[in-house]
């Protein structure tokens, strides 16, 4: 029989996100002596320390903190779900579940995800993060994140991937360009002209490869961790850029002053992907947004055709 508590867990995890005692204590409502005491009973109980202290400079996770972090999360969610079918509510879902979304692909997911959790389960709430893929990754491994839509840029064996659908890029001009009548464009057509490119952690190596590949060193005069500043840019008749998303419809106002064209070169297709912890039990509420994330982006809502 374990001799821990849960409560110890709860501490344990709001010292590790607050990174200090003190500012965690205040979160939570409870004194720094209580606190400490608590995280110290648990250290003792598991017979490993779980955080290293600093004197006037906070706490960090020792290496089997780190390790303890992600399954103290999970188990905490389990026992949430457990006392939601205790008090009678088995058949609707309750509670909280933590979403991130990579920041490219948000826009065009999350609203339609967030209103079908709301039709399908109003007693949910959906807590998101829009994050890069970097972040999304560690977030999911860690328990941060029970559920995440990215890209499959970034294999990890402490994720489980499931496939969604494919997104082949495209280049995107602007409405006038001397190309943009043209349904397919090499990318050495273009290699003189400025690029404006999506620079975020993997995308920008993946966009990188496939002018390597077509043997094409483009000239990057513009860089933005933001895909709809992209599209800005371009419209604005600065420059073009290569993107995997393409909208239904344009929210930026700027449908009419760009041009998407198909790649000719060879470029692979990216992946989207749903993703949660490598063994983690699955909860009713992820079984239940994981179905919701896989209706709306298998069914198009990521742009018709991709």
């Amino acid at each position: 029989m374990a001799q821990y508590t849960l409560r110890q867990l709860e501490y344990f995890v709001a010292v590790a996100e607050a990174g200090s005692v003190t500012a965690a204590a205040q979160e939570i409502h409870l004194s720094q002596s209580a606190l400490s005491t608590a995280l110290v009973e648990l250290e003792r109980t598991l017979g490993v320390q779980l955080l290293l202290r600093h004197h006037a400079r906070g706490v960090t996770l020792s290496a089997a903190g780190e390790e303890l972090l992600a399954a103290a999360r999970n188990l905490l969610r389990q026992a949430d779900e457990l006392a939601d079918q205790a008090r009678g509510l088995g058949h609707d879902l309750t509670g909280t579940l933590h979403l991130a979304c990579f920041g490219v692909l948000a826009p065009y997911v999350l609203p339609e995800i967030l209103a079908e959790a709301a039709a399908h389960f109003p007693g949910l709430e959906i807590n998101t993060s829009e994050v890069d893929l970097a972040e999304l990754t560690e977030g999911v491994a860690r328990g941060r994140f029970e559920l995440a839509i990215g890209y499959d840029l970034a294999p990890d064996a402490r994720l489980s991937m499931t496939p969604l659908r494919r997104l082949a890029p495209y280049i995107l001009l602007p409405h006038n360009h001397r190309l943009a009548k043209r349904r397919r464009v090499k990318l050495h057509e273009l290699s003189h002209e400025p690029l404006a490119l999506l620079d975020l952690p993997h995308s920008r190596e993946y966009f990188a490869g496939i002018f390597e590949s077509a043997g094409v060193n483009p000239l990057v005069r513009y860089r933005s961790t933001s895909a709809a500043t992209c599209r800005a840019i371009v419209a604005r008749g600065l420059a073009y850029t290569l993107l995997n998303v393409r909208p239904r419809h344009d929210s930026e106002g700027n449908d009419q002053a760009v041009v998407a064209v198909d790649i000719a070169d060879q470029a692979p297709s990216l992946g989207v992907v749903v993703m949660k912890a490598e063994g983690a039990r699955a909860t009713r509420r992820m079984a239940a947004v994981q179905g919701l994330i896989e209706d709306v982006v298998q069914r198009g809502g990521i742009g018709a055709g991709q």
